[in-house]
């Protein structure tokens, strides 16, 4: 319930990784006040894994989205599972419904195209407000876009929340399927992505051994690096830019092409060395004294890629903590964020900064459906 500027709110993620739907079931301010209450996720189907991938394939390959039906079709599938998980997570906490202020939905990100200023998630809020009779908000990235910013990465404030309780110099790097990084010190905020966590990783489980990802790094431990496609992925013009840069999720797929040429561990090794150089080339840009990476989402579960890191990193006098150790739950922490960024929206507070998505002004976002 509403006091003080404290709200209820249920955050909901669908990430790039497409492992499932996360629940956050927060009380906050927005600002500097988060209180867990409950939390969970729902993994997918692999028959559901298998549907979002035709979608996103089908999306990135259509010349025009005239085809307003097809595209109605898709969003019809991802707004039932939303609507299927939201009540199921109301369930099984034995949540009062009269209890929820807002439920934050982050939609899944089906393309996103910074350059063509475009981005499409899937999940009709107007639906899902409909058939829960709470009320949502969602739609946090079009504000942005419509200010010139690139609409991601967009949960930079619930970062700066965390590193502002944090002693520490300390950035954030979050490992989903892309990897992004959060640095705030003082009143500097700077958030961008630096290229493939997971996804190349899963991709090539998946097409090598119809597994959804590399279990505690197990494969790439017993792998070895192919050279030429490091060096080749080095000079990627992503690097070159500047930030605040975002990606897509499909942008390294040409990656995927040449790694699945080569021996199975070998590749899998390879791409996951490919998640540490972009690391390593991100924090180079940014040029700020940093004594802690904080590592969130699912990647920091690869102890190949923790391994890695803490070993590459110690030689630059940084150290590699789990967000774990700080209290938060890393499976569940962009799910906060939705939390948090809905009651920024619904207090009419920034959700985005020149330095995060390139927004032209601190720029508002969110809209409410009720």
């Amino acid at each position: 319930m509403i006091t003080q500027n404290k709200y209820n709110v249920i955050g909901i993620m669908s990430g790039t990784s497409m492992d499932g739907i996360d629940c956050s079931y927060v009380r906050t301010d927005g600002v500097n006040f988060v209180s867990m209450i409950n939390e969970n996720s729902y993994e997918y189907s692999q028959n559901y894994r298998n549907k979002l991938k035709k979608i996103i394939k089908y999306i990135h390959n259509i010349k025009s989205f005239k085809k307003k039906q097809q595209i109605k079709n898709f969003e019809n599938i991802v707004t039932n599972k939303f609507i299927q998980v939201i009540k199921k997570f109301i369930k099984d906490y034995d949540i009062k419904r009269s209890s929820i202020d807002y439920i934050g939905v982050s939609g899944h990100t089906v393309l996103h195209d910074p350059k063509n200023k475009k981005t499409i998630q899937l999940g009709s809020c107007k639906e899902i407000q409909k058939e829960l009779k709470i009320k949502i908000v969602g739609n946090f990235r079009e504000n942005d876009i419509k200010n010139s910013g690139q609409g991601s990465p967009i949960g930079a404030f619930y970062h700066q929340y965390i590193l502002n309780n944090y002693s520490s110099l300390a950035a954030i790097i979050n490992l989903g399927g892309i990897a992004n990084i959060c640095y705030s010190h003082k009143r500097e905020l700077i958030a961008f992505d630096l290229g493939p966590a997971n996804v190349l990783i899963d991709d090539l489980m998946h097409h090598f051994y119809k597994k959804n990802y590399d279990k505690y790094g197990t494969k790439a431990i017993k792998g070895k690096l192919d050279k030429k496609i490091i060096d080749f992925y080095k000079k990627d013009n992503f690097f070159k830019l500047n930030y605040p840069k975002s990606l897509d999720r499909e942008y390294f797929k040409k990656y995927f092409i040449q790694l699945k040429k080569l021996k199975n561990i070998n590749a899998i090794h390879t791409a996951s060395m490919m998640t540490i150089v972009c690391i390593d080339l991100g924090l180079k840009l940014i040029k700020k004294k940093i004594n802690e990476l904080i590592i969130t989402g699912g990647g920091r579960k690869n102890l190949f890629l923790i391994n890695v890191l803490k070993k590459q990193f110690k030689k630059k006098g940084i150290n590699i903590v789990l967000i774990d150790n700080l209290n938060f739950n890393g499976d569940l922490l962009e799910a906060q964020a939705f939390a948090y960024l809905t009651v920024r929206s619904i207090r009419k507070l920034p959700l985005s900064l020149p330095t995060t998505t390139g927004v032209k002004k601190p720029t508002l976002g969110g809209a409410l459906y009720k």
